[in-house]
C-alpha cells in the first residue's frame, strides 16, 4: 500500500541501547509512538513532545495524533519513547528522557490510541533515567529496563556511574516500585549497556 505520513518533524530514534518499540499491533490496528523536534529558539517547550496514533491496516487511515507528554530536555534524540500492549488490548507508553524520570501513560480504551490517555506520571522521584526499553510479558507484567545514573556517594568518592536497572509492575496496577539494579559498573563515568 501507499506509505502513510506520520510526522514531518520526527526527532529520530535512539536505537543503540534500549531500542524502544515505536509500534505495536493487534488485529487490524497498528499503534505508533514517536517524538518530535521543536523550534530550538522557543525555550518554553519543556522537552521532546511525544505523540501516539493508531493506523488501521484495512482502511489505511491514521487517527489524529495524541500528545501524551514531554521528555526533557528538548530536541534530544536520547528521549525516544516506547509503546507496548497487554493481553486486554490496553496500550502502555513511556515518554523517554535523558537524565530525568520517565513518564508513563496508559490508553483509556483498549486497542486504540485515539480515545485518550491517562495523565502522564513519573516512574519515581528524581530518577536519572535514559534509554528506555519497555515490554509486557505473557502474564501482563510490564518491565522497564534502562540506564540509571547513580550519585557518587553511593558508589565512588568522585565521578559518576550508571547501572542497568529494572522496574516491573502488573499492567493495570498503579505506581511503580523502586528500581532494581541489575548490572553495576566497575569504573566511574560514562557507561552504556546496549540492553536491546
Amino acid at each position: 500500500p501507499e506509505p502513510i505520513t506520520v510526522s514531518r518533524s520526527g526527532i529520530g530514534y535512539s536505537a543503540h541501547s534500549g531500542i524502544p518499540s515505536s509500534m505495536v499491533s493487534r488485529g487490524d490496528n497498528v499503534h505508533l509512538i514517536w517524538a518530535e523536534a521543536t523550534d530550538p529558539a522557543d525555550k518554553t517547550i519543556p522537552g521532546v513532545p511525544t505523540y501516539t496514533a493508531t493506523c488501521n491496516r484495512q482502511t489505511g487511515t491514521l487517527s489524529q495524533p495524541a500528545l501524551i507528554g514531554y521528555g526533557p530536555p528538548a530536541n534530544d534524540v536520547h528521549n525516544t519513547p516506547c509503546i507496548t500492549i497487554d493481553s486486554k488490548g490496553y496500550l502502555h507508553a513511556l515518554v523517554g528522557t535523558h537524565g530525568s524520570t520517565f513518564l508513563y501513560a496508559r490508553s483509556r480504551q483498549p486497542d486504540t490510541a485515539a480515545q485518550g490517555w491517562t495523565e502522564t506520571a513519573p516512574l519515581g522521584e528524581k530518577l536519572s533515567q535514559t534509554y528506555v526499553g519497555l515490554i509486557c510479558d505473557q502474564n501482563d507484567i510490564l518491565h522497564v529496563v534502562f540506564r540509571l545514573a547513580r550519585p557518587p556517594e553511593n558508589t565512588f568518592p568522585a565521578g559518576s556511574s550508571s547501572s542497568l536497572s529494572l522496574m516491573s509492575k502488573p499492567a493495570l496496577a498503579d505506581g511503580w516500585p523502586s528500581p532494581r539494579q541489575l548490572v553495576l559498573p566497575a569504573f566511574t563515568d560514562y557507561c552504556v549497556y546496549y540492553h536491546r
